[in-house]
Parts: C-alpha cells; structure tokens; sequence
C-alpha cells in the first residue's frame, strides 16, 4: 500500500525500473529533466498556393538555394519583361509597327497577365488607333484587356478609339448590304433548285417502279416455277429477273440525280458555298472583331 500512496502521490512525476544490488527490478522516479523543445531550430517554410511536393525531399539549405534560384530567375524575367517594353514603346514612337509588335509578343511570353502590355499590343497592331485591317488580332488583344486591365488603363486606351465608332458603322453598312444580296442571290436559286429537285423525285419514282415491280415478279414466279413441267414459269421468271436488271440501271441513274438535286438545295442554304455569301461571313466577321474591341474597354 506503501508503494501505491508513493505512486498516487507523483502520479504526474515520470517513472523508470531499474535493477537493484540484489539484483531485483524496481520502479523509481526519473529526474532527468526534459529536452527544451525551444532549442529545436525551426525553419519557416513559405505557403505556396498550390502544393509543392518537391519541398518535402528538399533540405532546408537545399530548399533555401531553389528559392534563392527561383527569385533571381523572376528577376531576370522581370529584367527582361521591362526592356522588351520598354523597345515596344520606342519603336512605336519611331513608326516601326512591325518591330514593335515583334518586342511585344516577347514580352508577352514572359508575362501573360499584363494589362499595360495589351493596351501597348492594341495600340500597335491599329497603328496608333488608326487602322484596324487587323480586325482579329485586335479582336484577341481587345478580350486580354478586358481580363487584365485596370478600369483607367481602359479608359486610356477607349479615349483613343474616336474613329472606331465610324468603322463600326460602314462594317455594319457593308455587312447588311452583304446580307441583302445574298438571301436574293439564295431566293433565285432557291426557287430553281426546288423545281429541280421535285423533277429529279418524279424521274426516281417512275424509274423505281417498273424495277420494284419486276422484282415482286421474279420473286412470285421463282416459288412456283417447278411446278409446271413444262418450264413455261422458269422462262417466265428468267424473264422478269432479266427486265429486272435492266430496269435497275435507270433507276440507279435517277437515284444519283436526286441525290445531287438534293445536295443543290441543303448547299443554296449554306452561306459559305457562294462567293457572295463568304463575303458577307467575312464582313459579319469583321464587325464582330470591330465591336469585341469597342465593348473590351467598355467593362
């Protein structure tokens, strides 16, 4: 009971066994003091947004040096980002669009989420809000800007787009003058390749008919022809099986043409099968470029 109110009384001292000079194990209490935890040095490791698997192999001094590496290539980026600008802007100046255009798009390889650089990108590709030849281009530059640019950068560049609005309104006005001309270009074809689809549906008819019939004749004649002993219903069914294939070549000639009658009219409907309707897909798609950029800057 001793040994029991010794242990109930340091209960929350720690206790080991050790051997006697009789050689007998007893408990004892254990007065090493405990390791200091605040001397285990502790390394700060940076949250990352996603995660980084490769950190957890990484020593600290090895993981201290790839972020070191790691921020001396941003720099270097960074470097290199304002000096491809920076040629952007003076070529610009100097009216050479194209070298201009070529430093922005390298500098759009190091930084992607660049607003300025796309409003810089934009004023390039229109020469100085000027020309707009480049309706895709601008188009794709114009939804960048929309993502990444700050509500002033976009007010920049809208106070520099005043003949854009003009531009707007002569593709619309080319565009449904487009439009006109070829829904009167499909009516007229409309109305021809209708009328010849419905001959090319009655010279099928009257084509597949006689071939129909002899075939339910061959089939009819052909179950009963041993039953006259005369062969009269072999020669007959031989007959019809023979009036058979002639009639198919017709049919087959009919059939070919409805196909093509067919395919005349589902083309007629189809903008893209004309001259005159690929101009006004062209057209359409220009003021859809045109109106991409106006309403870029409008967000």
């Amino acid at each position: 009971m001793a040994e029991e109110r010794l242990i109930d009384d340091d209960k929350d001292r720690k206790y080991k066994i050790r051997i006697n000079e009789d050689g007998e194990e007893e408990l004892v209490i254990d007065d090493t003091p405990d390791e200091d935890e605040s001397d285990i040095p502790v390394f700060q490791i940076p949250v990352y947004d996603e995660d980084d698997e490769d950190a957890t192999s990484l020593s600290p001094q090895e993981f201290a040096e790839r972020e070191k590496r790691k921020k001396e290539e941003q720099e270097v980026r960074e470097s290199k980002f304002s000096s491809l600008t920076d040629c952007a802007y003076a070529k610009l100046a100097d009216g050479d669009y194209e070298s201009a255009l070529y430093a922005v798009t390298q500098a759009e390889e190091l930084k992607k989420d660049s607003g300025q650089l796309y409003c810089l990108k934009l004023n390039i590709l229109t020469r100085g809000f000027t020309d707009y030849i480049s309706d895709e281009k601008c188009a794709r530059t114009a939804e960048k800007i929309a993502l990444y640019s700050t509500a002033e950068q976009k007010a920049e560049i809208k106070s520099k787009l005043s003949g854009l609005d003009e531009r707007i309104a002569e593709a619309e006005k080319r565009t449904d003058e487009l439009k006109k001309v070829n829904e009167e270009k499909k009516a007229e074809r409309r109305e021809f390749f209708t009328a010849k689809k419905k001959k090319a549906v009655a010279a099928c008819i009257a084509s597949v008919t006689p071939f129909v019939l002899f075939i339910i004749l061959t089939a009819v004649f052909g179950g009963i022809m041993f039953s006259d002993e005369s062969g009269l219903f072999i020669i007959i069914t031989v007959v019809f099986a023979a009036l058979a294939c002639v009639a198919l070549v017709p049919a087959l000639l009919f059939a070919n043409s409805l196909l093509s009658a067919r395919k005349n009219v589902v083309l007629n409907e189809s903008d893209d099968s004309t001259e005159i309707g690929r101009e006004y897909l062209a057209s359409q798609k220009i003021l859809e470029n045109l109106k991409t950029v106006k309403s870029a800057v409008e967000k």
